[in-house]
């Protein structure tokens, strides 16, 4: 029945006298009505009070930012030890005297976060901000924050009011569209409240943050930027010398985070120069490179993975890239690595004639935790001509001796002309020594410093350059070449974490959180290392390249 003959019979029926299906019929259509009414007045709701802090931050004083959709997490993981790594809990009790429990389970609904803004003089402000429950609610929980009778100072516009403290606490609020906002002076609150009221331009509304933001998911649970051009350490801070050179190349860094049932997604994106990205070959053979070389690496006690297709172009086109803003930066960069060169392997060993041509194809970095507790550190490449393989490492064995003989060092005493007795440390040749051994048909040479965790070792067997600071690392390498159990490339965290990642481009980055742990528990980051254990098990990711950046894309995977 067509819609015309529909409302011809409707009409009819409304000139004689109303059924009571004639009345139930348009009963029926008057709360669809209100219905549909009612979803768009909540859909637009919805959109204003769930929006991102970005519609209120301010484009260009925003340092950086960082918000999460909720405080909720994957069942298997310890909100507590997740707070406490990312330093939100730190952050509030020191910054603003406030505990991220009261704030979530009495203030916070829905999106919370962090905010450094530049105000003046290029002071950087903390910003707290979080979706509140209830105006009134908040506002009677700030009160009774402060000491009895103390009352709350009120500046500001009447339809923004900013509180104050006169004396407990010395940080302001103020509640700014679906969010409360708390600084340390009401003059940051006054800049946001500017953006609110339209007046200057949000950070949602830049160009350039909007199309990098368009390179990573749409969707997400946490949303990071950072603004490299309003980085600034204070006056004399050595770190401003390192940071003004990256302002030449890029503007700005954004993050996204999603949230899944085994771990956490996240994708990052660099802005950078279009010139430097235009140098950029890539692989179109996107089968060419499979990290094959994870079949040689035992997985029960590797703690991290960095294997690539070619690290001899990526090095040259590094190189190309860094050039092509001044030259001047890629000859002195190639003369740094050289310099390092000739310290660890002498004056005689040529960058370009004996280093290149090694790493012409797949590599495999690898770092090991060693049952005597010292850190194995193995290289494997894969070649295709065994003669030339031995005399380049042979060459390279032989000028080890240098560098390695600085690690032997002995005490000697003698007496100067005028008498004094005096000690100086002097190389010791004989804690040197060369050793060489057959292990199923392969042999291996190493120098090695006794009493210490210095050495280099190599061998070459029909397809592969294995080099290492410790023979049994190499020997480990050829039983899996010969029986491959228990190898990388079948790690479930490995492929696990992988399977959550798109192709694998032209390399690739994996942790193994609980092997890392023993190489870093003596340093100051044990402590953060005991907690990454006891939630997370591995890390991996991978890089993409855009017309206007670089992105990585990653895998945080949960035990």
């Amino acid at each position: 029945m067509s819609k015309n003959l529909l409302l011809k019979k409707l009409l009819e029926r409304r000139k004689s006298k109303a059924t009571f299906l004639d009345r139930l019929l348009f009963g029926i259509l008057g709360i669809g009505l209100l219905m549909m009414v009612a979803f768009f007045v909540y859909l637009v709701w919805f959109m204003f009070t769930n929006r991102s802090a970005t519609y209120t931050l301010p484009a260009e004083k925003t340092v950086a930012y960082f918000e999460l959709e909720d405080l909720t997490l994957p069942p298997r993981l310890n909100q507590e030890t997740v707070l406490d790594l990312m330093g939100l809990s730190t952050v509030l009790e020191q910054a603003f005297q406030l505990d991220v429990e009261d704030l979530q389970e009495q203030l916070s609904q829905g999106r919370l976060g962090l905010a450094l803004l530049k105000n003046g003089d290029n002071k950087n402000k903390l910003v707290l901000f979080f979706r509140v429950r209830s105006q009134k609610q908040a506002l009677a929980f700030f009160e009774e924050l402060g000491l009895e009778g103390e009352k709350l100072i009120v500046s500001g516009d009447k339809k923004l009011p900013i509180y104050s403290y006169s004396q407990s606490k010395h940080f302001s609020f103020s509640f700014i569209g679906p969010y409360l906002f708390i600084t340390e002076k009401p003059s940051t609150l006054e800049m946001i409240q500017a953006v609110y009221r339209g007046e200057d331009a949000n950070l949602n509304a830049d160009p350039d943050y909007r199309k990098s933001l368009a390179n990573l998911p749409r969707q997400a649970w946490g949303y990071g930027y950072l603004n490299v051009q309003a980085l600034y350490f204070g006056e004399n801070n050595a770190l401003n010398q390192l940071i003004e050179p990256l302002k030449s190349i890029t503007d700005h860094l954004v993050l996204t985070i999603q949230k899944e049932y085994n771990g956490f997604h996240f994708n990052t994106l660099l802005s950078l120069d279009p010139k430097l990205l235009a140098l950029k070959k890539g692989y179109t053979d996107s089968t060419r490179f499979a990290y094959s070389l994870a079949d040689f690496l035992g997985s029960q006690n590797l703690a991290a993975y960095i294997g690539g297709a070619n690290l001899s172009d990526e090095w040259q086109n590094t190189l190309e890239t860094i050039s092509q803003l001044n030259p001047a930066y890629g000859i002195i960069l190639e003369g740094v690595v050289r310099a390092q060169v000739s310290r660890v392997f002498g004056e005689d060993v040529s960058l370009r004639n004996d280093i290149y041509p090694l790493f012409s194809g797949e590599y495999a970095l690898a770092f090991d935790y060693l049952e005597n507790g010292q850190l194995g550190i193995r290289l494997i490449l894969k070649h295709d001509d065994r003669s030339f393989a031995e005399i380049k490492l042979k060459k390279l064995l032989e000028g080890f001796q240098t560098l390695a003989s600085q690690f032997a060092p002995r005490l000697k005493e003698f007496t100067l002309p005028d008498g004094t007795e005096s000690r100086e440390l002097v190389v010791d040749p004989s804690r040197l020594k060369e050793i060489t051994e057959t292990y199923k048909d392969y042999e291996i040479s190493c120098l090695d410093v006794s009493d210490s965790a210095y050495g280099f070792c190599y061998a070459i067997t029909d397809e592969l350059i294995i080099m290492s600071n410790h023979p049994e690392s190499i020997k480990e390498t050829i039983d899996l070449s010969a029986s491959p159990r228990f190898v990388l490339s079948q790690s479930q965290s490995f492929r696990q974490a992988l399977s959550n990642l798109s192709a694998v481009s032209d390399e690739i980055t994996f942790i193994e959180l609980k092997n890392l742990h023993p190489l870093l528990i003596n340093t100051p980051l044990g402590v953060y290392s005991q907690n990454l254990l006891k939630s997370f098990e591995a890390v991996t990711w991978i890089k993409h390249y855009f017309n206007d950046g670089v992105s990585t894309e990653g895998y945080l995977l949960l035990k």
